[in-house]
């Protein structure tokens, strides 16, 4: 008896220990998520179109839904659904379970979009460390969904300046019409207030998903705080009209101390002749 009193003590102990040893291996981690796929022209001289809206799940739980064309994730208040240009997004984080789980992406439910193939459009396996931050970004020609995801270094800047990278995702043969299907350079002008830069290359011959396939495009630059215009020109064209590259322009983008941002390059809907990008601005903090 004395036996069996000894061990109902010590139950609560092991229960607390296993319970604990719980919580610490399975540390969440948080995911953002970015949608710009394309539905490619269905005929020679049609327009391509924007791509369904997404759920996302991770390891089989709906984290995030109904993610639309050119925005990114919101967790809370109003999801974004009316996109401009020039979009900038607050985006959201979702709590999602560490481990290696499959991220995959469903047209969202009620959506009127009609993919070619199953349902499930975009579905790998990959790793979420405990307590790490990640944005995965859906894009590329319908319905050839591909996906990069990056870990986020979400460490503060040093003061007076911000951390900004950079996506390419405009497909290579949607921009066939220019003097060079793919590479762009991204340029800055503007500043800060009394210390303008003119024409910064800042992140220069940069080619369609080349954060998928290169892990240093997938890193943050740090900046100066400020204003600026944001241009996309065809690499190797440094003039400022359509003749000569310019392929988006977005002016007046303040980068806030502290702040950490990632630019999406993208087609803008309806396009525009002569300047056919357009560009979400996520702010991931």
């Amino acid at each position: 008896m004395r036996k069996l009193s000894k061990l109902l003590l010590l139950m609560p102990c092991a229960s607390v220990f296993f319970i604990s040893c719980k919580e610490e291996k399975f540390d969440p981690a948080r995911l953002l998520v970015a949608n710009v796929v394309i539905t490619a022209p269905v005929t020679t001289g049609s327009s391509p179109t924007i791509g369904a809206p997404i759920d996302v799940r991770w390891g089989g739980d709906l984290v995030l839904n109904n993610v639309v064309y050119g925005a990114a994730s919101v967790t809370t208040g109003t999801p974004v659904t009316t996109i401009n240009q020039s979009q900038v997004i607050a985006a959201n984080y979702a709590t999602a379970k560490s481990g290696a789980f499959p991220l995959n992406f469903t047209v969202s439910a009620g959506s009127t979009f009609t993919p070619s193939i199953s349902n499930t459009i975009y579905n790998r396996i990959t790793s979420f460390l405990p307590g790490r931050s990640y944005t995965a970004i859906a894009f590329d020609l319908s319905p050839f969904y591909k996906a990069v995801v990056m870990e986020d270094d979400l460490s503060s800047p040093p003061a007076g300046k911000a951390k900004i990278r950079f996506v390419h995702a405009i497909p290579q043969p949607l921009v066939a019409t220019l003097p060079k299907k793919d590479t762009i350079d991204v340029t800055f002008t503007g500043g800060p207030v009394g210390n303008p830069v003119v024409n910064v290359n800042q992140f220069p011959r940069r080619f369609f998903a080349d954060s998928y396939t290169n892990v240093n495009n997938i890193q943050f630059a740090v900046v100066d705080t400020g204003r600026y215009t944001i241009n996309y020109r065809v690499s190797g064209f440094p003039g400022t009209s359509p003749a000569t590259g310019l392929i988006g322009s977005f002016p007046n983008i303040r980068l806030e101390n502290g702040k950490i941002y990632t630019i999406v390059a993208r087609i803008h809907f309806p396009t525009i002749a002569t300047a056919p990008a357009g560009a979400t601005f996520i702010t991931h903090n």
